[in-house]
């Protein structure tokens, strides 16, 4: 029987910070990533997501970096007298910047038409500004191919802007004029996975906002070791070389 095809593949998009175009690999090297694919214009989904996965971010650096205070809960479920001893725990250790910028999240626009790079850039602004550091969360659109090549390589669904042939000639045999160009108020239907992705590129596992904070923490957790220590997941080749007396090591 054949493996079943593991999920991510390459793309190119445009990161919405620069403009400038960036690979998968570009994206996903040397860090673990929360992937999300979602639109600008996304009227309550989206931005729950992001808020969503900017408070996840912030439940990892306490409750797997070297950043907890004894006896106090990660931010999520912590009293508020224990957020500043913890935020003020985070900010005084030495290791805490480079174990925070090991985990990222980056939202894949799949708003083609709508989404271009200072659009998109402005809408993740406000949820950068709850991070150590903004850059953390990054934001990535491009036109119509390179989304859909995106989409595709991570299995991800949205509904279509564009009329079908089928949908032409039916309107046309009714008498009805074509559709306006999308405005604001259009709104895109779109799968809502949140993909935790290797530094290889493949998904490791995934997870939903509606699965609760806590439950994607503790998933997150089951790679932390990773995700702070960066063990790597890749397979070698030296790995499946026989050993002497034709043993697999």
């Amino acid at each position: 029987m054949a493996p079943k095809q593991q999920l991510g593949g390459p793309f190119e998009l445009l990161e919405s910070a620069t403009g400038r175009p960036t690979t998968d690999a570009d994206i996903f090297s040397d860090r673990w990533t929360l992937l999300y694919f979602g639109f600008s214009k996304c009227a309550e989904v989206c931005p729950n997501t992001l808020r969503f996965l900017a408070e996840l971010m912030d439940a990892c650096d306490v409750a797997y970096g070297n950043t907890r205070v004894d006896g106090a809960a990660p931010f999520h479920i912590a009293k508020k007298e224990d957020e500043e001893a913890i935020r003020e725990a985070t900010a005084a250790s030495p290791d805490t910047a480079a174990k925070q910028a090991k985990l990222q999240t980056v939202f894949v626009s799949v708003d083609y038409v709508r989404d271009a790079p200072p659009v998109l850039d402005a809408f993740l602004q406000r949820y950068r500004e709850t991070q150590p550091d903004p850059a953390r969360i990054r934001g990535l659109c491009g036109g119509k191919d390179a989304v859909e090549q995106a989409a595709r390589v991570w299995r991800v669904y949205f509904s279509s802007m564009d009329e079908t042939e089928e949908e032409r000639l039916a309107r046309e045999a009714k008498g009805v004029d074509a559709p306006k160009p999308i405005d604001d108020t259009f709104q895109f239907d779109h799968s809502s996975a949140i993909y935790l992705v290797g530094p290889d590129g493949k998904m490791k596992d995934f997870f939903f906002r509606e699965m609760g904070l806590q439950n994607a923490l503790d998933r997150v957790g089951v790679h932390y070791d990773d995700v702070y220590g960066f063990s790597d997941t890749r397979t070698k080749p030296d790995d499946e070389a026989p050993a002497a007396g034709g043993q697999v090591k």
